[in-house]
């Protein structure tokens, strides 16, 4: 991120409203840049200073002279009428000057409101190409870990990434065939589920359910394999159905899951 994108966030920050990953960037830059430093640190001092301000309100002497100074324009304005019946020409263009140059402000005060729209939309679509970016280096960095916890928090922001590239989805498939351990490929296997219509991905699923052996795992990808109505994995379901081997439970949920598909 560069310092003006950081000049952008720094109100989003202080408010606690951005992700973590946002938030972790906007930190490092801070720490990195003397600038944004600075910027952080008088608008903290604004904001104090904000909160410590108190309201003063009117004492009564004040309030009673502008309420006695308000009924005495009313009462000369209920004069101006009665005496104006028509207004003059002059008055009338006067009148219509004043309208024209309202009209022009306004207008050119939308003009500015929507060029500045327009900037702002382009700085978030800059901002969302940088999370998409670095959640994306996070990600495949994350996966190749040796801690399952960290492969697990990578998971997760494949999870914030709204259309993950084949990069990604390979990662993920992996995750879900090869790890070790089963609460990662099990959260690997659910992270996929929203790119069931991929058949890259569905591919992959029907792959796992021929050497998944963890029962936990087999009945996660049985249940998504007839959710997503995967046919060619019919085959797969009707041997684990009559392999004496298969857990009773397993047996049932395939029997259940069958009837669906079939």
């Amino acid at each position: 991120m560069n310092c003006k994108e950081i000049k952008y966030l720094i109100t989003y920050y202080q408010d606690n409203n951005l992700d973590y990953v946002s938030k972790t960037l906007v930190e490092e830059h801070i720490k990195s840049c003397s600038s944004c430093t600075q910027i952080h640190q008088e608008f903290i001092y604004l904001i104090d200073t904000i909160n410590q301000i108190q309201e003063e309100l009117p004492d009564n002497d004040l309030e009673l002279a502008f309420n006695d100074m308000l009924a005495k324009e009313k009462e000369v304005l209920k004069i101006s009428k009665s005496r104006v019946l028509k207004p003059k020409n002059k008055l009338l263009k006067s009148i219509l000057k004043v309208a024209a140059a309202l009209l022009l402000m306004i207008s050119s005060y939308l003009f500015g409101s929507y060029k500045r729209n327009t900037s702002q939309i382009n700085e978030i679509a800059i901002l969302r190409q940088e999370k998409t970016k670095m959640l994306t280096i996070a990600t495949l960095s994350l996966m190749e870990n040796e801690s399952a916890s960290k492969r697990i928090q990578a998971v997760k922001y494949s999870q914030e990434l709204e259309n993950p590239d084949d990069e990604i989805l390979n990662a993920l498939i992996n995750e879900m065939l090869y790890d070790k351990l089963v609460n990662v490929r099990l959260a690997a296997a659910r992270a996929l589920e929203r790119f069931s219509e991929n058949n890259m991905v569905k591919n992959a699923y029907i792959q796992a359910l021929r050497t998944e052996e963890n029962t936990s795992m087999q009945i996660e990808l049985i249940e998504i394999l007839a959710y997503i109505k995967e046919m060619r994995a019919i085959p797969k379901m009707k041997e684990l159905l009559n392999d004496e081997n298969t857990p009773i439970f397993i047996k049932d949920q395939l029997k259940s899951e069958l009837k669906n598909l079939i």
